[in-house]
């Protein structure tokens, strides 16, 4: 088991995650939805040998971590976990399989497990990339949900303890 503390990435990524999931919960009638995350991987550091910083071009790809409705009582932690082993897979190992001759069958084939993922029936699908500031003093995340779970969203006592609204970005 991993017990790092979570990054700042990873925690906004589950607060932001887990407060959905509760919005969404009812809105649909069906109660919690299923839950799939996906999260842009800078390929960079995980080639071998690494790029350097300041490559110029983005080189990336995308773990997807689930969480199925029945998985009842999810925490923060839980969510961290799940990401956290996804995105390890994505390793140099994997890296150079998609830079091999499959390269691109092998792409190909984690769209697909992606794809039959969300076709499992009541899937939110969720996609997230790094949101440190440039000043470095927060992280910014643009959340976008149907108005009414929106609303049950910004009521959430375990967001609120952490986040501060701009108002004019809400109205759009």
């Amino acid at each position: 088991m991993d017990d790092r503390a979570p990054t700042r990435v990873e925690a906004v990524t589950a607060l932001i995650c887990k407060s959905s999931m509760n919005a969404k919960n009812g809105t649909s009638g069906k109660g919690r939805p299923s839950m799939a995350i996906s999260h842009v991987v800078n390929l960079r550091e995980r080639m071998a040998p690494p790029l350097p910083e300041h490559s110029f071009g983005n080189i990336w790809w995308f773990a997807v971590a689930s969480i199925m409705k029945d998985e009842r009582n999810i925490e923060l932690h839980d969510i961290v976990v799940q990401l956290r082993k996804v995105i390890r897979k994505i390793n140099d190992d994997y890296v150079k399989k998609l830079q091999g001759e499959d390269g691109f069958s092998h792409a190909c084939e984690r769209l697909k497990e992606t794809r039959e993922l969300v076709s499992q029936g009541e899937v939110e699908f969720y996609k997230f990339s790094s949101w440190v500031s440039s000043s470095g003093d927060g992280i910014e995340a643009w959340v976008s949900l149907e108005e009414e779970d929106m609303a049950k969203l910004e009521c959430d006592h375990e967001l609120l303890e952490f986040v501060s609204w701009h108002k004019a970005l809400r109205t759009m």
